[in-house]
């Protein structure tokens, strides 16, 4: 048996991009200001990111509150199975915002 290989596309790579994530509200809590561009656990490899077209808006930490994107990537929400779901749900809106901005 023969193993195939096939070339892998290389993740979009765009900082105007990840900061206009940033400047919208977290998309788990509403908090504004504080939102990082959070990239999804789906589809990627060992210390590897997605394409930051997969981003979507997390809160940072702020005085005592870790923020919602430490939470979510420990799993603090959800089994990991609904984050996953919850991730592709939280990609597909943001993108759909800036396709319409």
């Amino acid at each position: 048996m023969t193993h195939r290989t096939y070339p892998k596309e290389a993740p979009v790579r765009s900082e105007s991009y990840r900061r206009w994530v940033a400047s919208l509200p977290c998309i788990v809590c509403g908090v504004q200001g504080y939102s990082q561009a959070a990239h999804p656990n789906f589809g990627k490899g060992m210390a590897l990111k997605t394409s930051d077209l997969l981003c979507f808006p997390l809160c940072g930490p702020r005085g005592n509150i870790p923020g919602c994107h430490a939470e979510h990537d420990r799993g603090a929400f959800v089994s990991r199975e609904d984050r996953r779901n919850a991730e592709e749900l939280w990609s597909a809106k943001t993108y759909a915002e800036a396709i319409k901005q």
